[in-house]
Parts: structure tokens; C-alpha cells; sequence
């Protein structure tokens, strides 16, 4: 039984926590300080990293770290091997009520172990597709292979949790079925706190970034690896300065495509058109939102998709690839345009309808604003307070 019914103590289980960007790293930590002020007892349990080779503090939550071994093309990634018997000692001595898996890697599997052998309530977290994983792999190398084996293992650790928890709808629809019938889930957005992300001068951005303010600027937002698909992107620019020179696209965030991704540019002799902004602060995020007309997002998989919320927060117009297997085409609602994905001259269609509209950006950008508002974070953890409650209830 929870050792109070009102204030829970809860373990979190994300081997890669630390100062990541990518956004499942963000929305832990986010969740994390938010069930801390109100008054819940949170820890992380993660991998020991470079920045972080012993236990450290996060948003002033006690990290537990273990020896670890990296990730290939992961941007520093680890994965945590810490004992049976170390958690164990850990959850015992921390009381903790509910352990919260938040991705299924090699920590999850040994703090799965842990936690029912202590009688302690699993709460899983859908926050991985197997394209997130294998979509660069051929596949006459196997890749459907490889994506079965992965839901197959996602289906065996899920079945070991009291409650699921999934990002969105369409999370839900692709992934429900890989766990037993009539396993309690709930569907919780990662959410949004527009207190944070919201409309805001730009200050000094534009000058420290050398990005032209006389242009329409197109922002990306998110990790470089195969399944956002930014080369689409940037094989949509010839298109569009075609038709309208005065364009700029600026790139924000990490990953092993970079070099790809800067040569293509090269290739395309579009270097004039485009700033790899690299992996910006929390701070300068939020100012290439507000510097940017128009959000784009050609990813081919996407579970949510925070950045969609987060520039959709700060008011700007939206461009999501009509990807099946990409929860963000369903934030499109009078706000912005789907296009056919990984169709580079559709993208570059869809922009342009934008791009030469400036009434049609303001009342979609205005749109996207008000849609924001219904993915208040705040909402998010009520749902996620109730998941553990209902998983404490049924012990």
C-alpha cells in the first residue's frame, strides 16, 4: 500500500536522463517537477553518462546513476545495468510506491525485476517506435524483422505493469494491441506548459544566429536521425525560393544526419537559405519558435510530437507530413496543411501556400494558440496522478 494516499513516492526509470533535448527526456523531466511540487517524492534511475559519471540531482530530484555502455548514433545515449539487488536497496530505502517505466531499455527490464519482486506496483510508458530504431537499416537487412521482434519485447514488458500509459490516440491504436487483453491504459498527451512556450520578443537571436530578419523563416525543431526526415526539408528549399527567393530555414537540434544533412545543403547550393542551428538552450528554443513564420515537421514517425505543441504554443502555423505512423498529423485543425510525406515539391506546395499569405499565417498561427490550450501539462499530470492511484487501488 502507498505509504500516503496523497502524497506518492514514485520512481521514474529513464536510462538516458540527464540534459538531453530529445523530448522524451524533456517531457520525464517535466513531469518529474511538476508531481515534485505537488508534494510527491521523485527520483530518477538512470545510466551513468559523461556529463554525469556519478548520482546527480535534476530539477533538484535525486538521480541514481549505474555503469552503463553507450548507444550507437544515439547522441550519447547509455544504456543502465545496475543490479537486481541495487534497485532493490534503492526502491526499499526510498519507499517508493509506483515505478514508472518511461522507456524500454535495459534499466527498465532490471527495475521491472525489482520492482515485483518487492510486491511494488510498474506503471509502462509508451514513448518508443521501432522506427525510432531501425529505419535506417535495409530491409533486405531485416528491418521488418527487426520491428516485429521489437513489438514482440514491448509486449512481453508491458504485460508486466499494472497501467500503460500512451502519448496519444493513435499511440494507443498501434500499440494496445501488443499487450494482453484488457490491460487498464490511458492515453496522456506529454502536454504543454504555455507559461513556458508562448509568444515573445526574439531580443538578440536573429543577430547571434546570423538569421535574416527581412525573410520568411521555416523552423525544424528535433533530433537529426532518419525518421524525422529532415533531408525532405531541405530538398523542398530550391522549390520554394523558386518561387519566392526571400526564405529562410533554420534547423535546430543534434544527431548523427548532421554531416548528411550539411552536405545535401552544399549540393543543393541552398547554403544562403539555411542555419543549422545546432542544439540550442531551452531559452534560444523558445526564441527560433518566435523567430520562425511557419513550424515544419516531415517526420515519418512520431508518437506525439512535443515540438508540434510547443511551437503551435508560441503561435505559429503548422506543416506535418501525412505519415500514418505520425501521431503529430492530427494537431492539423485550420491551423496549418498536412503533405504528402517525404514528397519534397508537396512540402514545398504546402509552404508556399504560407510563405504568400500573410493573413492566411496570422489566422492559422492564431488558430494553433488556441488549439494549444487544450494540452495544458497541468491536465496531463491530474491523468497521470489517477494512473498511479488506480495501479496502487488493484494491488
Amino acid at each position: 500500500m502507498a505509504s500516503d494516499p496523497q502524497k506518492l513516492r514514485i520512481a521514474l526509470i529513464c536510462d538516458p536522463i540527464g540534459d538531453g533535448k530529445a523530448g522524451v527526456i524533456v517531457s520525464t523531466r517535466r513531469f518529474a517537477r511538476l508531481l515534485k511540487d505537488r508534494g510527491h517524492h521523485v527520483i530518477f534511475i538512470g545510466a551513468r553518462m559523461d556529463k554525469h559519471p556519478d548520482h546527480s540531482h535534476h530539477d533538484d530530484i535525486k538521480a541514481y546513476r549505474f555503469r552503463s555502455l553507450p548507444i550507437p548514433k544515439s547522441g550519447g545515449w547509455r544504456l543502465a545495468f545496475p543490479t537486481v539487488n541495487e534497485v532493490k536497496n534503492i526502491l526499499t530505502e526510498e519507499r517508493i510506491d509506483v515505478v514508472h517505466i518511461i522507456l524500454p531499455m535495459s534499466g527498465a527490464l532490471i527495475a521491472t525485476k525489482a520492482a515485483r519482486s518487492l510486491g511494488i506496483k510498474i506503471v509502462a510508458h509508451s514513448h518508443s517506435q521501432p522506427e525510432n530504431l531501425f529505419m535506417d537499416i535495409p530491409v533486405f537487412l531485416g528491418r521488418p524483422l527487426l520491428y516485429r521482434a521489437w513489438n514482440s519485447y514491448l509486449a512481453w514488458l508491458y504485460s508486466k505493469a499494472a497501467q500503460i500509459i500512451y502519448p496519444s490516440q493513435m499511440a494507443y491504436d498501434l500499440l494496445d494491441n501488443l499487450t494482453a487483453e484488457g490491460k487498464p491504459s490511458t492515453v496522456i498527451s506529454n502536454g504543454i506548459d504555455t507559461s513556458e512556450f508562448k509568444p515573445t520578443d526574439t531580443g538578440d537571436f536573429h543577430e547571434r544566429y546570423s538569421i535574416p530578419r527581412h525573410t520568411t523563416n521555416i523552423v525544424f525543431v528535433g533530433r537529426l536521425y532518419p525518421e524525422k526526415s529532415v533531408d525532405t526539408l531541405i530538398h523542398a528549399v530550391p522549390h520554394i525560393i523558386a518561387v519566392h527567393p526571400e526564405v529562410h530555414v533554420m534547423i535546430a537540434g543534434a544527431g548523427h544526419l548532421r554531416p548528411k544533412l550539411e552536405a545535401l545543403v552544399k549540393k543543393l547550393d541552398v547554403q544562403k537559405h539555411v542555419t543549422f542551428l545546432g542544439l540550442v538552450s531551452d531559452e534560444d528554443k523558445l526564441l527560433a519558435y518566435n523567430a520562425a513564420d511557419i513550424f515544419v515537421l516531415p517526420s515519418l514517425a512520431e508518437l506525439e510530437g512535443m515540438v508540434v505543441l510547443e511551437a503551435m504554443a508560441c503561435g505559429k502555423p503548422i506543416i506535418i507530413a501525412n505519415s500514418e505512423m505520425s501521431a503529430s498529423r492530427h494537431f492539423i485543425d485550420n491551423n496549418g496543411f498536412l503533405f504528402e510525406a517525404a514528397n519534397a515539391r508537396d512540402l514545398a506546395d504546402q509552404a508556399l501556400r504560407l510563405i504568400t499569405d500573410t493573413e492566411l499565417r496570422k489566422k492559422m498561427g492564431d488558430a494553433s494558440l488556441a488549439k494549444s490550450k487544450q494540452y495544458d501539462i497541468r491536465q496531463s499530470i491530474d491523468l497521470l496522478e489517477e494512473v498511479y492511484r488506480k495501479a496502487l487501488k488493484n494491488q
